[in-house]
């Protein structure tokens, strides 16, 4: 139990404005392992934080971030909708993030879209992490396949995840939008499997275990499957409320 890693999603988003500099900080104060946030590119090439490829649900602006320059995004607030008291967030650089976790915990990267979206974001990312000297606590993660083997042939010290919806521990079926056929070797220099915690069974902890790797669920709100996920296993948990995990290490 006291192994159990602790990643705040989209820093601590059920107790801040997601994906902001405030709410990374949060995470940061709450003593998590990791963070997990996500990426977005500007028509300017600017990777920005933000889950959404609109700027509509959690900021006060509207229209497609691949549109806008990133001075056009830095009108709108990005935590007036969470509170009023957030008023003044604005949405961050992947680069204005890396400086404020300045190694502090583990960054979980996520990039939704890949180069045939946002041309050359991987790249972008990359460089980003690179010149931050951040290789060695820098993490991307993606449900995208293309955007994974692109950075892992950009540059193979980037570290990597791999998140399913779910996975079958036997055979070579996925789900995510649909049932995929892939098997888990395909992912073999990745460190991290994560899955939709429903799907976190018993077989596929043991299998990605078998494997050599971590299994990671997300995203868990509730202690009751928290702790029904402890017990099956699982390395890590990802939560909006990271503060309800923090017991688990005790």
């Amino acid at each position: 139990m006291s192994n159990l890693i602790i990643t705040g999603h989209r820093g601590a988003a059920g107790l801040a404005p997601e994906n902001t500099l405030a709410s990374i900080q949060l995470a940061i104060d709450l003593g998590v392992d990791r963070i997990e946030i996500d990426v977005q590119q500007t028509k300017d090439n600017v990777v920005i934080v933000l889950h959404d490829r609109t700027l509509r649900r959690t900021t006060t602006g509207v229209g497609f971030v691949k549109t806008k320059n990133y001075e056009e995004i830095l009108k709108h607030s990005a935590g007036f909708k969470f509170n009023r008291h957030y008023v003044k967030e604005k949405v961050p650089t992947l680069d204005e993030v890396i400086k404020l976790i300045d190694g502090r915990v583990e960054l979980l990267i996520e990039t939704k879209y890949s180069f045939m979206y946002y041309p050359n974001i991987e790249r972008h990312i990359i460089n980003v992490i690179k010149n931050n000297d951040a290789k060695l606590w820098c993490k991307v993660i993606s449900f995208n396949d293309r955007a994974l083997f692109r950075i892992h042939k950009l540059d193979k010290e980037i570290k990597l995840g791999k998140l399913f919806v779910g996975k079958h521990a036997k055979l070579p079926l996925s789900w995510d939008k649909g049932m995929n056929m892939k098997p888990l070797h395909r992912y073999h220099f990745v460190e991290d499997i994560i899955v939709k915690h429903s799907y976190a069974t018993a077989n596929i902890i043991e299998r990605v275990h078998e494997f050599g790797k971590q299994l990671h669920v997300w995203t868990v709100n509730d202690p009751e499957t928290i702790e029904k996920l402890i017990e099956r296993g699982v390395d890590g948990i990802i939560s909006d409320y990271p503060n309800l995990l923090m017991k688990y290490r005790k």
